[in-house]
């Protein structure tokens, strides 16, 4: 499994297939390996790159009290500095919009294009409690009543919930991932989620890279209104509601795929 120094952090990646590069970046405590559904569609059009950012997965969780949005995308620029990549093609899902975005910022030459899924510029108050309450209460939860009770409710759409097998293969996937996320690095990328969120409104209206932001209709945790605002803020940038929560790219993948597709597509060289 490749491995790479990224500003001093161990960081876990995989690179797939051949093409234009696509960068595909978690959310919220989620290893890459969250992205396997789009894996399989995208790499047999692209070369697609998936990292662990720090804390989760099998990257290295550094002793620090925070992990900084900007932090993440510094992370994420120094691995294509490390493959070669000039210009990626940047896919961001929840926290993970958030790290695109601020690559955008910092970096806007590396970005060929941004998908934007399921996250926010500015995330209300409720939003804020619930990341807080995810961050307090992970410690005192085995792992099966962390995802059942805890993130499941707020994930997936009512229809997925009712669905007892659905419920019982996503279960299955997530606890037979062998390397859980400590509650300690949920804490530490909330803090830096916290701190990013509404702070860089005027640098995201700036953002000239192509854009879509995608969100599926039943989102609670980052609703419709969060991206439509977001969409608004980026020139040109095309804005979509899917069916599915906010584990869209899970609970839709084949339509999450199609419309990631379709996007790359369209944009130019």
């Amino acid at each position: 499994m490749p491995f790479a120094t990224l500003n001093g952090n161990r960081a876990h990646y995989e690179v797939y297939g051949q093409g234009d590069p696509v960068l595909l970046v978690s959310g919220l405590g989620g290893p890459a390996v969250g992205w396997l559904l789009q894996v399989k569609d995208l790499s047999a059009r692209y070369q697609v790159i998936t990292l662990d950012n720090r804390g989760v997965g099998e990257s290295e969780m550094p002793d620090l009290p925070s992990y900084p949005t900007a932090l993440l995308a510094d992370d994420a620029a120094v691995l294509l500095d490390h493959l070669g990549v000039t210009r990626a093609h940047v896919v961001g899902a929840s926290m993970g919009g958030t790290i695109a975005m601020e690559l955008a910022i910092r970096h806007p030459r590396r970005v060929r294009s941004l998908s934007i899924c399921c996250s926010w510029a500015h995330g209300d108050a409720r939003f804020v409690q619930v990341v807080r309450a995810w961050m307090g209460l992970s410690p005192h939860l085995s792992l099966e009543d962390r995802f059942r009770h805890l993130l499941f409710p707020w994930l997936y759409s009512p229809a997925f919930l009712a669905d007892e097998t659905a419920m019982a293969d996503a279960l299955k996937r997530s606890l037979a991932y062998p390397f859980p996320t400590r509650p300690e690095a949920l804490a530490r990328q909330g803090e830096g989620l916290i701190a990013w969120n509404g702070t860089r409104l005027k640098e995201i209206s700036r953002i000239k890279a192509p854009t879509q932001v995608l969100v599926g209709k039943d989102d609670i945790l980052t609703p419709p209104a969060f991206s439509r605002a977001l969409a608004g803020m980026i020139r040109d940038a095309r804005f979509r509601i899917l069916p599915g929560a906010h584990a869209f790219l899970l609970e839709e993948a084949p339509r999450f795929n199609g419309a990631l597709l379709e996007f790359l597509k369209g944009v130019r060289k």
